[in-house]
């Protein structure tokens, strides 16, 4: 359909239990001091996205001495795409977490796994302890392959939490 591509989307209804879910699943990580990957997935309409899963893909924790991280496999990502055609839904943003501040390191920059223009990218800080609002978390957009911050003003304005 046309118009229902990512970077024309200017409204993200998130349901309640996915942002639920995806705290869960970052402290669960950040309870082991390991940073965590959660993929929100939906529908993309004209100018709107609606997330209804978050998916847990998996993963493997990364420790070292230049600091810690994930890694997804290929199979792993082979796996993600054939879903998405066997069901319909969309990859709209990558949620993840950091230790402390939320920021888009370079890493995050070159192994993001949402690629389309418009995608989104969120950070949560304190592995997880943080409100289940990503008006305070990091969200970032991309937009002809750079990663750009949103203002929290732009964040409140685009993400809506549907209670429901």
């Amino acid at each position: 359909m046309h118009g229902a591509h990512l970077e024309a989307v200017r409204l993200v209804t998130v349901d309640r239990g996915v942002i639920d879910s995806t705290m869960q699943a970052l402290r669960d990580f950040g309870a082991r001091s390991s940073e965590g990957l959660v993929l929100w997935l939906g529908y993309i309409e004209t100018g709107r996205a609606r997330v209804i899963k978050a998916l847990v893909p998996h993963q493997k924790s990364l420790s070292s001495e230049n600091g810690i991280g994930y890694f997804v496999t290929g199979e792993t990502l082979f796996n993600l795409n054939r879903a998405l055609a066997e069901t319909g839904l969309r990859l709209i943003a990558q949620v993840h977490s950091h230790p402390e501040e939320a920021y888009h390191s370079d890493a995050d920059d070159r192994y993001a796994i949402v690629t389309a223009n418009g995608g989104f990218s969120l950070v949560v800080p304190n592995f997880g302890q943080a409100p289940p609002n990503p008006a305070s978390w990091a969200v970032y957009r991309l937009s002809e392959g750079d990663w750009t911050e949103l203002a929290k003003e732009e964040v409140r304005q685009l993400f809506q939490v549907d209670d429901k």
